[in-house]
């Protein structure tokens, strides 16, 4: 697959951001998030009886971009070097376009982890920069276009991405009424005054080198994930209504402590998003890094209904108390705690560390900019060992995993016989 570059440019937002607003401070958690960049990649074919080239939807996309970015203006700035604000003095999104010689529909039937990389925009990786938002449109031979989106973790989690991506698609779609992100999380989570992320994500303490790690997709049918629930329902006579992300959380933890060498045991830490779990609960476009790690602890003889039980628990501690503390005097001590002990067990001989964070049921999932809705969605290649994206399938109720794993025990992870069963269901 060869992918040229067309052009590359700057785009700001259609108004100036007033200067009251040019400060944008990241909340107490934010500053806990490591400068890297999450990729998404969304497919979109065309249809002969479409009359919207690619060119106009090109130019629709730009133009709902630099709207959109009018009320997401964080987005168009700088991270200033301190780490702890961003300077919105309007400076811009990276926005590329490429050409792809190849047919949309082969890179969605057989994706290659090489090829998808080419899709999001040159540099935007693991490595910090300044840019908080990049985005790279490819033009498919086929007619079909694919949107490569990378935003900053340390701007915005999974949810917020959504957020945006949803309002910009729904401005190309000329849609006016439309709900605006709220950009007052240091309000809710009062920052420290002085804090920079202490790991070299270059350099990650206690992980292995990068160039060891690998990223591949699994995909779990509907099939697969009812013959999952069905087994956790039969053993447990706790766990009632196993959901389709703790099912597969469960399958992936236990298969991918199977793999690690000399493993005693494992922690899964999996990202909550608790905007619905506030009292009152927060706006889905409450805009930052809104979520808590739970945490469930594990041997390597546990079965998948006392895995699935261990998450249930563990999610169901980042309930309405909790968050009522998190909001308290002492909240900066509780977040700081919270991802501090993924550090802790991350040091400890003989523990694996798997983080997993679910994309499921988000709106970009139904992301139509005028050309109907992605027929696929991807991550790409994302430096960050054990770590599991967790996305809705295309095709059915299924989920597909992005799992990064070193690449020794990602060999082993793939051929475990559990996995492989489930996956052929």
């Amino acid at each position: 697959m060869k992918v040229s570059v067309l052009s590359e440019e700057l785009i700001i937002p259609s108004c100036a951001t007033p200067s009251n607003l040019n400060t944008y401070r990241l909340s107490f958690i934010d500053q806990q998030l490591p400068p890297y960049y999450i990729p998404l990649i969304l497919y979109y074919t065309y249809h002969e009886s479409s009359t919207i080239t690619q060119a106009t939807m090109t130019i629709k996309l730009k133009t709902a971009l630099s709207q959109t970015l009018a009320h997401f203006y964080p987005l168009a700035g700088r991270l200033v070097k301190n780490q702890n604000t961003i300077d919105c003095a309007d400076q811009g999104v990276w926005f590329s376009v490429a050409r792809v010689e190849s047919s949309l529909l082969d890179i969605i039937k057989c994706p290659m982890i090489e090829e998808l990389n080419q899709l999001v925009s040159v540099g935007i990786g693991s490595s910090y920069t300044e840019e908080q938002l990049a985005i790279q449109v490819n033009l498919f031979d086929c007619g079909g276009i694919a949107i490569g989106v990378c935003v900053s973790h340390r701007i915005a989690d999974a949810c917020s991405f959504s957020s945006f991506v949803s309002h910009w698609f729904a401005k190309a779609k000329g849609e006016i009424s439309l709900n605006g992100p709220v950009l007052d999380s240091a309000a809710l989570f009062p920052p420290m005054e002085s804090h920079e992320y202490s790991r070299n994500p270059k350099d990650p303490t206690g992980q292995a080198p990068l160039q060891s790690l690998v990223t591949k997709r699994f995909e779990f049918s509907s099939l697969a994930i009812n013959k999952l629930k069905r087994e956790v329902i039969k053993d447990s006579s706790t766990v009632v209504n196993p959901t389709k992300v703790e099912v597969v959380t469960a399958l992936i933890w236990k298969c991918g402590t199977e793999a690690l060498d000399d493993c005693k045991g494992s922690v899964a830490f999996h990202a909550v998003n608790f905007r619905r779990k506030m009292e009152p609960p927060l706006e889905d476009h409450q805009f930052g890094n809104i979520f808590q790690m739970a945490s469930a602890v594990t041997n390597q003889t546990a079965d998948m209904a006392g895995l699935v039980a261990e998450l249930r628990g563990s999610f169901g501690k980042i309930d309405s108390g909790y968050l009522k503390s998190l909001t308290g005097e002492n909240g900066v001590e509780i977040a700081k705690a919270n991802f501090k002990q993924i550090g802790k067990v991350m040091i400890q001989e003989g523990v694996g560390v798997f983080r997993f964070s679910s994309w499921c049921r988000f709106s970009v999932n139904e992301g139509d900019f005028g050309w109907g809705k992605p027929v696929w969605i991807s991550s790409a290649d994302f430096n960050d060992e054990n770590c599991i994206i967790l996305i809705d399938s295309r095709f059915d109720d299924g989920i597909e995993a992005w799992v990064v794993m070193d690449e020794e025990h990602m060999k082993k992870f793939e051929q475990n016989a559990e996995l492989l069963a489930i996956m052929a269901s």
